[in-house]
């Protein structure tokens, strides 16, 4: 075998890897700053999504939205190759061993064959669960990292006494004073972050110095429910979406208009149902360096019991438009990236997909 048919045979057998990667890294460019916001807005109160990122640029420039970037963008695409390796795997081995083929269907059994589009989509929910569950474990440090990062500006003024922005006049608000600040006076009086915020390395030492090894999964229950559940969900109403609008088309292949609809729909569909445990798990992990003293929620159901007693249910949606509004777009792109890249590499490499 020579080195050029040896390295695209490589580059065959690890197609859904190199496909992940390059969806991951340019979904993560691209739609990073609407994550910053969305956990802003999940954990301190704005006006608006507009206000939001209005105050934020204002306050900390553009660059403030890519605050704590570096970890996500580098394990994203390992943690995306992993989830859809896992994912295609998984699906794989549910085909092979499915009772469906021993005679399973005369028991009414549910079926892993993808001969209906029910049939995909129950193989696309198990096999994203068990990828969804699989991947919260491995990255909840580095979600943890990512919040307190995103949050450090305005976690340094809850401390040095400037609470969030007004819900009725969109100004701040001194704590214990009836006086509205000016934006001038906000911007000379800023507060510089903590000094654990200085990269993300000194968080998660900061992490582990307050709370031990085992703080750095702070939250961890809430992230494999999120993950496990939103993946499901995600796989599921891709493969569903796709699968239905190729058989209208009756077509055998689908192109990226196909690709494009079906990424936007999963991505809007699994936050819509997913976001309360979402803004639950930023809200608990955004006080992982507080003392337990001065800690709002002393569990996640507290957490939510007083959210819901508060806002009702449009609280458990703070910050969703943000999502909404990313989610189409940015899932679109992941999936025409993910769906070209495989289909490149199996041309370049004269083989099937």
């Amino acid at each position: 075998m020579t080195a050029s048919a040896g390295w695209k045979m490589a580059l065959y057998e690890n197609r859904t890897l190199a496909s992940a990667i390059t969806a991951a890294v340019s979904g993560m460019l691209v739609g990073y700053p609407f994550d910053s916001l969305k956990t802003r807005m999940q954990t301190h109160h704005y006006p608006s999504l507009l206000a939001c990122a209005r105050r934020s640029i204002a306050e900390e420039g553009v660059r403030g939205l890519y605050r704590g970037l570096v970890p996500p963008l580098l394990t994203a695409s390992a943690a995306k190759s992993l989830s859809f390796s896992v994912f295609e795997q998984i699906k794989l081995w549910l085909r092979n061993h499915d009772p469906y083929i021993n005679g399973g269907s005369k028991l009414g059994m549910p079926n892993f064959q993808r001969t209906t589009v029910g049939s995909v989509a129950l193989t696309a929910a198990v096999s994203g669960s068990i990828s969804g569950a699989v991947i919260a474990a491995l990255c909840c440090p580095l979600e943890l990292v990512k919040v307190q990062m995103q949050l450090a500006n305005l976690m340094a003024k809850g401390t040095n006494g400037v609470t969030n922005a007004s819900k009725t006049t969109g100004q701040t608000t001194l704590l214990g004073e009836n006086s509205l600040t000016t934006k001038a006076h906000i911007r000379n009086q800023r507060p510089a972050p903590p000094r654990w915020t200085g990269s993300n390395f000194s968080v998660l030492r900061e992490i582990v110095r307050q709370r031990g090894a085992f703080g750095m999964y702070y939250g961890l229950h809430l992230h494999i429910v999120r993950d496990a559940s939103g993946t499901a969900i995600y796989f599921a109403s891709y493969e569903t979406v796709k699968e239905t609008l190729r058989r209208l088309t009756g077509s055998d292949t689908t192109g990226a208009l196909t690709h494009m609809l079906a990424g936007g729909t999963c991505g809007v569909v699994s936050w819509l149902l997913i976001f309360p445990i979402d803004l639950v798990k930023s809200t608990m992990q955004s006080q992982v360096l507080k003392p337990k003293n001065v800690q709002k929620y002393a569990s996640s159901w507290h957490c939510l019991r007083d959210i819901y007693a508060r806002l009702g249910m449009s609280g458990l949606y703070r910050g969703v438009s943000v999502s909404l509004i990313r989610a189409f777009p940015i899932h679109g792109l992941n999936f025409v990236v993910y769906e070209w890249a495989r289909a490149a590499i199996c041309r370049i490499t004269s083989r099937p997909e």
